[in-house]
């Protein structure tokens, strides 16, 4: 049995749907000693946040604009061991859940799932406990978890190339990758030159569907495919 911790509990809500952070947010603070210590809708903007507030516990949606909650547990939990993990997500497959429990992640609940069950899986989770909420554990139950071959190709990946395979999934530039993130358009262009012999690509296009085949993105047409996205 799971021992409770009656000190005060600082959570991060990460969560790009504005009713849903609401939601989980509400559910947190309803939980006798926790505290939302802050609250994003992007994934760079939670990251960032997580590094500032070193939280007890973030709760994350696996498909976030900007960087997704797997690059999120990624960076921020090898060096933050004592901060725990939630994941929440519509679209959970055997493999994302598999990744998700290899990198860290403490707890897995559905966007299907009840609140009464998210409430209990941010209890469990914040308690020490694991949480696997009754649809993800069928998923488990139900595959053998083969690694397939997108698999195998995201585990050449570095970590910044993830994060430029899903800006350009994403619908932005070469140059406005570079302002992002910060560094050059050459440094950019190398990245996607690598990208593209690694996963043996040959547009932009191409790029796009693997990035949705190795779970940076939720759906290709989720941010639009026609015109850039705004900064």
């Amino acid at each position: 049995m799971s021992t409770v911790n009656t000190s005060q509990t600082r959570v991060v809500v990460i969560e790009d749907q504005i009713m849903l952070r609401d939601l989980v947010a509400s559910m947190a603070i309803s939980i006798p000693g926790m505290v939302v210590v802050g609250e994003a809708s992007d994934g760079r903007e939670g990251l960032a946040m997580c590094e500032q507030e070193k939280p007890d516990l973030v709760v994350f949606d696996i498909f976030l604009p900007g960087l997704n909650g797997m690059e999120i547990l990624r960076q921020f939990a090898p060096k933050n061991t004592k901060t725990r993990f939630m994941a929440i997500s519509a679209n959970f497959t055997p493999d994302s859940i598999r990744e998700l429990l290899e990198l860290g992640c403490h707890g897995i609940c559905a966007k299907s799932s009840s609140a009464t069950k998210l409430k209990e899986g941010i209890r469990e989770v914040r308690n020490g406990s694991g949480y696997l909420c009754p649809a993800s554990a069928s998923l488990l139950r139900e595959s053998h978890l083969t690694i397939n071959g997108a698999a195998k190709r995201k585990g050449k990946l570095s970590n910044r190339e993830r994060e430029v395979l899903q800006a350009v999934a994403e619908g932005y530039s070469t140059k406005q990758i570079a302002e992002k993130l910060e560094v050059s358009v050459k440094t950019i262009e190398a990245h996607r030159a690598n990208l593209m012999k690694k996963l043996d690509a040959r547009s932009a296009v191409e790029l796009t569907r693997y990035a949705y085949e190795l779970g940076i993105i939720e759906l290709p047409a989720r941010y639009g495919t026609t015109d850039a996205p705004v900064n």
